[in-house]
């Protein structure tokens, strides 16, 4: 097997982006990030990272990381012993890793590598499931409708960025609210459902050749039990259908059965589950 460090994420893609596809709404992250920052989106002040590990011609795993954001790995289940050779370049390079995501067999092979290499601990955050639609059945009797969000909705909807931030992803870094809801209208990438007032909002963060991924989603919770969630999550999902995709992808949080149920219910169905591991402790050394 033979690692590879790419300097540019067109090189990634070049070798990546065909087998990445091959299952395409499991490996939408990834190959989302990774076009994302081919096509000039920064995630941070620092340098991205893009490693492929190749055997003759078929990839066997890859990872990225776009600082300050953890590496996203994928690996083929059948070899995990390719991780060890993305541990060990880390070290190599002195590259700082705050944490992993990747399906759930992935982040296990390789929080247990880097435990034995630097002495850190793997702590175990969010663990989700990715769903995939490719047929929009809406819930009925909701009251209220859906629209595009615009300038007048910044300063809620930012509150709205942090407040999912906070409930959904903690343990990544916090996002700049009006910037992000900004960059969602701009792209006409944020819905929100009104009814008499702003009751919740769904997103449409990336996108990949055949499909788009929905998030974030969020609701007040003052506003939750009325299908609100259900109607906007629909209704983005039938644009992205509408406007030429295949198919639609979402995250859950395990830990919410209500957010599962209420998704399968307009037509997604389980792809892969996965998990965001953070590394505390000596890991300092690199």
């Amino acid at each position: 097997m033979k690692l590879t460090h790419h300097e540019k994420a067109d090189e990634f893609l070049d070798i990546a982006f065909e087998p990445l596809c091959a299952d395409e709404a499991r490996n939408n992250l990834i190959v989302g990030i990774a076009a994302a920052v081919r096509d000039g989106r920064r995630y941070g002040d620092e340098a991205p990272l893009f490693v492929t590990v190749t055997e003759g011609p078929a990839l066997v795993a890859a990872a990225i990381r776009t600082p300050p954001y953890n590496m996203i790995l994928q690996c083929d289940d059948a070899r995990p012993e390719a991780l060890i050779l993305i541990a060990d370049y880390l070290l190599t390079i002195d590259h700082p890793l705050p944490g992993v995501n990747g399906t759930l067999e992935t982040t296990e092979a390789f929080s247990r590598l880097w435990e034995e290499r630097t002495g850190a601990s793997s702590i175990v955050g969010t663990q989700q499931r990715i769903y995939k639609l490719t047929k929009v059945s809406p819930p009925s009797l909701v009251p209220g409708l859906a629209r595009w969000a615009e300038e007048r909705d910044v300063s809620l909807l930012a509150t709205w960025f942090l407040d999912f931030h906070h409930e959904a992803v903690p343990q990544d870094p916090p996002p700049d609210p009006e910037k992000s809801v900004r960059r969602f209208i701009d792209r006409q990438q944020l819905l929100v459902w009104e009814d008499r007032a702003l009751v919740s909002m769904v997103g449409c963060p990336r996108e990949t050749p055949h499909g788009a991924t929905i998030g974030p989603v969020y609701t007040p919770p003052e506003h939750r039990g009325r299908g609100y969630a259900s109607a906007c999550v629909a209704a983005m999902s039938q644009h992205l259908l509408d406007r030429g995709k295949a198919f639609c992808t979402l995250y859950t949080d395990l830990a919410n059965p209500t957010s599962n149920k209420i998704y399968q219910n307009i037509g997604y169905r389980p792809v892969v589950d996965c998990a965001m591991v953070t590394f505390e402790g000596p890991a300092d050394t690199h």
